[in-house]
């Protein structure tokens, strides 16, 4: 075996793992705010019109309403992201905490899903649109 092919072949692996993490490619783009979430989800599902977006704190998770009951979760499935529609949606729990908002939505009955958003205004006008 040839030591000095295995450690040029090892050394250029490693040299292009670092320009793809330069230019972030691979895993998911977290989303900025909830207008990122609203073109996302007019852009994943087709004839949705997002009204208000709210962004979890972490960036991975959003949730975009449309109207009342008309709401839109977008969640992270490897380098892409996945957006589900929900048409019967309603706030459980909504309620502000030190670092931002935990909302609580109930999708269908016996799902919930329970997001801390960062903006609390956002969370607000997004629970409104929501009822």
């Amino acid at each position: 075996m040839n030591w000095w092919l295995a450690a040029g072949s090892l050394g250029a692996v490693l040299a292009l793992a670092g320009v793809a993490r330069m230019l972030r490619l691979g895993g998911t783009q977290a989303l900025a705010d909830g207008d990122d979430a609203i073109r996302m989800a007019e852009a994943l599902v087709s004839g949705f019109e997002g009204r208000v977006g709210v962004v979890a704190a972490d960036g991975g998770r959003a949730a975009v309403a449309s109207g009342p009951g008309d709401l839109v979760v977008i969640e992270p499935l490897g380098a892409r992201h996945r957006a589900t529609r929900f048409k019967s949606a309603r706030i459980v729990m909504a309620h502000p905490e030190a670092d931002g908002t935990k909302l609580a939505l109930e999708l269908q009955p016996g799902t919930v899903l329970r997001i801390t958003v960062a903006d609390a205004e956002a969370a607000r006008a997004f629970a409104e649109t929501l009822t």
